[in-house]
């Protein structure tokens, strides 16, 4: 089920809806302030972080950091 994300032009609140499919997305309003004057703004996704690790190496089991491969000759660096 999609998931989108929404900001009213009329008191900037953001919220996000499920919709089943596009057809639905009709009768879309602000949960805070009623308004039908509401935009799809580009959805953010987590991640997560391994404890003591940073972004780029939390994903690999070694190598350069940037792949999954156990040395950097896997990956071509």
């Amino acid at each position: 089920m999609p998931i989108y994300d929404f900001q009213c032009n009329q008191c900037n609140t953001k919220f996000d809806e499920y919709f089943r499919s596009a057809s639905e997305r009709k009768n879309l309003f602000c949960p805070s302030c009623q308004s039908e004057n509401i935009q799809k703004i580009f959805s953010v996704f987590g991640m997560s972080v391994k404890s003591g690790g940073d972004v780029a190496s939390s994903g690999s089991s070694g190598g350069c950091g940037s792949c999954t491969a156990s040395s950097c000759a896997g990956c071509g660096s």
